[in-house]
């Protein structure tokens, strides 16, 4: 990597900044490190990304079913805990894909107990005669 520096006459007050120039022309603005003309960022030791090809796989996307039974669910989690096993997922995502594993399975538990209400029969009410009927009026 090969950086153009650029002498600094005409703005003396700016010696600290990265003497790095972008192809636009513009300066870099970030601070220099010491003794040295560059930042971080721009200077020539700064070490290159390791295995760049594991971090573009690591954005790639995959099919994931909607989960519509407990079984579903349960199979899902699996697999995205699978993924970040073996570091193929970026933990924000995981973490979105575990948050909406949990409000499905939250979802389906609530949409099981309202069938199971609706299929359950009310209480029997006790025996109602027209006498009794009569006084629950007054």
């Amino acid at each position: 990597m090969i950086n153009e520096a650029t002498s600094n006459n005409d703005h003396p007050d700016n010696s600290y900044q990265c003497h790095h120039i972008f192809p636009d022309g513009a300066r870099c603005g970030s601070p220099r490190m010491r003794q040295e003309q560059f930042c971080y960022f721009h200077h020539d030791t700064r070490r290159p990304i390791v295995r760049p090809y594991e971090r573009i796989g690591r954005r790639s996307a995959f099919s994931m079913f909607t989960p519509t039974s407990h079984d579903d669910i349960k199979e899902a989690l699996g697999d995205l805990l699978t993924r970040i096993a073996a570091n193929d997922i970026d933990a924000r995502r995981a973490g979105l894909l575990l948050y909406g594993l949990q409000i499905a399975a939250t979802n389906l538990r609530a949409t099981a107990q309202k069938t199971e209400q609706a299929q359950t029969p009310p209480e029997p009410s006790p025996h109602v005669t027209p006498e009794t009927e009569h006084m629950a009026h007054i």
